[in-house]
C-alpha cells in the first residue's frame, strides 16, 4: 500500500484533499493515464467520499496534460453529466532534493455501471462482475420495445449535452462507449477530453490540436471533424454524432462500414442507408440531424429533442387509438341508447341548450405560462409559447402580449429578437404608461456592464450599437410611469456615468447624475430580493466614483 495525498491551492482553500493508493489495481488505463479509485477528504470533519483520480503518465506531451487541465475544468453539476472535481499538481523530489517533477492528476465522480456501447452488446455486469439493474433493466426494454428504448435513452442524453452546450461547451466524442449506465439509475455522458469551449474555439484549439488532424472517433465524426476544420466545429458538430448514435440505437449498427478512411470518406460525402431504420419519425430525425450543410441540421439540442418527444407522443397516441378500437362497440351501443333517451324526451328537450363554456383569455394566458414553467419537457414549453405567440397575436389581451415579447427579445434567435424589439417597441409609442415596455426598450440600447450583460446580448442579435440618448428617453417616461421602479432609474444613472466617463456629457447633467442615484437609493432601499441586492451591490462603486468627483458628499 502506497497511498498519495493531493492537495493544491483551491484544495486547501476549500479544506479538503484527495487521495488514493497508487499500488491498488487500477479501475482503467488508458492513452492518456491510469484510473485509481481515491476519496475527497474534509479535513475538519474526516467525512471521506469515493472518487476517480486519473494519473497522468510521466513524460507524456505538454498539450495532452492541457487537455486534461481543461477536461477537469469543465465543472458541471447535473444528472446525465460525469461530474468533475478538479486538476492537482504534485512535486515529488529525488536525488537527495536536487531533482523534482511534476505530476498531474484528473479527480471526477467514480461511476459503478456499465456503457451503452456494453448494452447493445448484452453485457449488462460491470468488469468486476456486478450486476448494474438499471442496465438489465434497459437492455430488456431495448430487446422488447425498441422504439420506447431509444427515445428513454436518447432524452437522457440530449439533457446532459443541453447542460454543456448552455455552458459554452461541444463534446466531439460522442459515441456509445461515452455513455455510462450507473447503478443508481442514471445515464451519464462522459469523458470530456477533447471537449471545445465555443467562446475560444479557434486560440485554445490551435494549441492542443493542428489544423487538418481529426479528432474523435471516426464512425460519428461530422463532415467538419472529418476536415479538421475547427473554425466551423459547432453545437451542431454535436447533433451530428447524435444522429449517427441514435441511428446505431434503431437499427443495432453503424450505417457505415470499411477501413477508417471509408468511413470518414462517406461521413463526408455519404448519405445513410435508412432501410433498417423502422418509422418515418426516427428517419426524418436521423436525416435532419446528419445533413452534411451544418446549417440544415438542428440548430439545437432541444430543437433535436422536441421532435424526439413528439416520437414517444406518437406512440401513445396509437396505443390509445388501439384501447378505442377494442372499446367501439360499447361506445356505439351507448350511442344508440343515448339517442333512444333523447328521441324520447323529444319535446322537453327542444326546450334545452348545450351550453359549451368557452376559456377566457386569462385561463389561456394562465395555462400557457404553466407550461412555460415545466423545465424538464421541452414539448410542453414549446407548447405554451406556441398558446403565448397565438394569444399575443389574435387576442387583444395585453398580458399575453407583453410576456411574449418580452420572452422573444430575451430569445438567442435573431428574428426572434428582432420581432420582440419592434413590437415592444410599437407599445411604448402607443403607451406611454406600459413601464414594461419603456424600460425594455430603454434597457435594449443602454450599455452593459460587467454586472448585467443584457444589452450588449440583445444588441448583438440586433445587429446595432447602443444609444444612449434614445435609451434614456425611454428609461426616463419608464420611472415616471412607476414611480417604484428603481431599474429604470439604474440605468438612466448606468447610461450618463458611461457619457461622464466618455468625455461626451455636458457639465449641467452632473446634477441628474446626483438624482438618480438619490433617487436609486430611494427606491431601492422598499425592496428585499436577490435581485434587488444585485443592483444595489452594482452601484456601490459607482458612490465612490462620485464623491471622488465631487458630485456626492
Amino acid at each position: 500500500m502506497n497511498i498519495i495525498r493531493l492537495q493544491g491551492d483551491a484544495e486547501k482553500r476549500s479544506g479538503i484533499y484527495y487521495e488514493y493508493d497508487v499500488d491498488a489495481t487500477p479501475l482503467g488505463e488508458g492513452g492518456m493515464g491510469r484510473v485509481f479509485k481515491g476519496f475527497r477528504v474534509v479535513e475538519r470533519t474526516g467525512e471521506r467520499m469515493p472518487v476517480a483520480i486519473k494519473a497522468i503518465y510521466d513524460n507524456i506531451p505538454e498539450r495532452v496534460v492541457e487537455r486534461a487541465r481543461r477536461e477537469a475544468n469543465i465543472q458541471l453539476d447535473n444528472d446525465n453529466l460525469i461530474r468533475m472535481y478538479g486538476f492537482v499538481e504534485t512535486i515529488s523530489h529525488y536525488e537527495g532534493g536536487t531533482k523534482s517533477k511534476v505530476h498531474y492528476h484528473v479527480i471526477m465522480e467514480l461511476l459503478v455501471g456499465v456503457t451503452l456501447e456494453d448494452i447493445m452488446n448484452g453485457v449488462t455486469s460491470d468488469q468486476n462482475g456486478m450486476q448494474i439493474p438499471f442496465a438489465a433493466e434497459l437492455y430488456s426494454q431495448y430487446t422488447q420495445n425498441r422504439n420506447a428504448a431509444v427515445v428513454r435513452i436518447m432524452k437522457s442524453i440530449l439533457s446532459g449535452l443541453m447542460a454543456l452546450h448552455d455552458k459554452g461547451y461541444i463534446h466531439r466524442d460522442i459515441d456509445p462507449s461515452n455513455v455510462m449506465v450507473t447503478i443508481d439509475g442514471k445515464i451519464k455522458l462522459i469523458d470530456f477530453g477533447i471537449c471545445k469551449q465555443i467562446v475560444s474555439l479557434e486560440s485554445l484549439d490551435k494549441a492542443l490540436t493542428a489544423t487538418g488532424v481529426f479528432m474523435g472517433k471516426v464512425n460519428y465524426a461530422a463532415p467538419e471533424l472529418v476536415l479538421g476544420d475547427v473554425k466551423s466545429q459547432s453545437y451542431t458538430t454535436d447533433i451530428y454524432a447524435l444522429g449517427i448514435l441514435l441511428y446505431q440505437l434503431c437499427a443495432g449498427h453503424l450505417p457505415f462500414s470499411g477501413t477508417d478512411q471509408d468511413i470518414l470518406s462517406a461521413n463526408l460525402r455519404s448519405s445513410l442507408p435508412m432501410k433498417d431504420i423502422r418509422g418515418n419519425d426516427f428517419k426524418r430525425i436521423i436525416r435532419k440531424a446528419t445533413e452534411k450543410v451544418q446549417s440544415k441540421r438542428y440548430a439545437s439540442v432541444a430543437e433535436l429533442r422536441v421532435d424526439l418527444e413528439r416520437v414517444s407522443i406518437n406512440k401513445k397516441e396509437l396505443d390509445t387509438r388501439k384501447i378505442v378500437i377494442y372499446v367501439g362497440t360499447t361506445a356505439i351501443a351507448l350511442t344508440l341508447l343515448i339517442c333512444g333517451i333523447l328521441l324520447f324526451n323529444n319535446e322537453s328537450d327542444n326546450k334545452s341548450e348545450i351550453i359549451v363554456k368557452q376559456p377566457t383569455c386569462e385561463e389561456l394566458f394562465n395555462e400557457a405560462v404553466t407550461m412555460l414553467t415545466q423545465t424538464d419537457s421541452v414539448h410542453l414549453q414549446l407548447k405554451g409559447k406556441e398558446q403565448l405567440r397565438l394569444l399575443a397575436e389574435d387576442s387583444l389581451y395585453l398580458p399575453a402580449k407583453m410576456k411574449y415579447y418580452v420572452m422573444l427579445l430575451n430569445s438567442r434567435n435573431p428574428e426572434e429578437v428582432q420581432k420582440g424589439f419592434v413590437e415592444l417597441e410599437q407599445i411604448a409609442v402607443n403607451d406611454t404608461s406600459n413601464n414594461i415596455a419603456l424600460f425594455e426598450c430603454g434597457l435594449t440600447l443602454s450599455k452593459g456592464n460587467r454586472y448585467f450583460n443584457v444589452p450588449t446580448m440583445r444588441q448583438s442579435f440586433l445587429n446595432r450599437d447602443m444609444d444612449l440618448v434614445k435609451a434614456n428617453q425611454w428609461l426616463y417616461k419608464s420611472m415616471n410611469a412607476d414611480t417604484t421602479d428603481y431599474k429604470s432609474v439604474y440605468w438612466a444613472f448606468n447610461n450618463l456615468m458611461e457619457q461622464k466617463i466618455a468625455g461626451t456629457l455636458p457639465v449641467s447633467e452632473d446634477k441628474q447624475i446626483t438624482k438618480l442615484y438619490k433617487m436609486f437609493e430611494e427606491r431601492v432601499s422598499k425592496h428585499e430580493d436577490s435581485t434587488a441586492d444585485i443592483y444595489k451591490n452594482a452601484i456601490k462603486s459607482d458612490g465612490e466614483t462620485l464623491r471622488a468627483w465631487g458630485l456626492l458628499k
